[in-house]
């Protein structure tokens, strides 16, 4: 049996061909190529002393990788030139960035980042939403979330509905993501006891959590923003966006059907 010190060692030279790619993502990506802290990365890969150190180097490849599969060249230029203007604000975004990855507990977070962070980039969500989103992930447990997407695009009387609404779901695991929230229905008293009230708990989805239902399934070309007359019908207080569903919409009924087939 081998030792730790030699199990160790076959992991890192088994994450080295992986990190050599995640270095090259790094340095020839457009949006981080001008960024100090790249080159330290960079560096850090050159060495890979530690387990953790390739760990990351993965999750970063993973994430350049599928923001590169969700963009165009000229998006993520555009983007990284925009973004120079105001150096702050640039420093402020990108050190988050690098954070949350490093803390992701599960490698596979760094694809749904990626696809957050790629609508962004491409203005199909605003700051706030990619900020309360990436805050979600960390937050989750990647089956939990995985799970929630599940339910919401496999469950076909929902969009019968709306997009987001009350569930019949118990999501209280996930009421710190603010995917869903709740409301209290108070019920008649008890005949027993009067001066007893009951309250029934309903968990509402809530438009951030659509938002994620839908870019973690790469159907974010479903959804847009509002425009300010939409907004200000009184059925669409406090909404930004509005989503087609598959009740609505032919192709994205049959992306469902496809990804989500019943009696699976």
């Amino acid at each position: 049996m081998k030792s730790k010190d030699e199990l160790r060692q076959d992991f890192l030279e088994l994450s080295a061909e992986g990190a050599d790619i995640a270095i090259s993502l790094l340095t020839e990506s457009e949006l981080l190529r001008d960024i100090p802290v790249a080159d330290l990365f960079y560096k850090l890969g050159k060495t890979l002393k530690s387990i953790p150190d390739v760990i990351f180097l993965h999750k970063l490849g993973r994430f350049i990788k599928t923001v590169n599969d969700k963009t165009t060249e000229y998006q993520r230029s555009a983007f990284a030139e925009d973004i120079k203007k105001n150096k702050d604000k640039r420093d402020k975004l990108y050190t988050a960035i690098f954070l949350k990855i490093d803390k992701f507990d599960d490698i596979t977070k760094s694809d749904l980042f990626a696809k957050i962070f790629a609508c962004f980039i491409t203005n199909r969500i605003r700051q706030e939403d990619f900020t309360a989103l990436s805050s979600a992930l960390n937050l989750a447990i990647l089956e939990d979330i995985k799970e929630f997407s599940k339910i919401y695009w496999e469950d076909r009387k929902f969009f019968y509905k709306k997009a987001y609404g009350l569930s019949g779901r118990d999501y209280g695991n996930l009421l710190s993501t603010k995917f869903v929230t709740i409301t209290l229905d108070k019920s008649d008293k008890l005949r027993d006891i009067p001066s007893m009230i009951i309250h029934n708990v309903d968990f509402v989805i809530t438009e951030l959590g659509c938002l994620y239902a839908y870019i973690s399934e790469d159907f974010e070309n479903y959804f847009s923003f509002m425009d300010t007359s939409e907004r200000s019908y009184p059925i669409n207080e406090g909404k930004i966006y509005i989503f087609d569903t598959p009740s609505s919409n032919e192709e994205l009924s049959l992306k469902v059907q496809q990804k989500f087939p019943p009696n699976r």
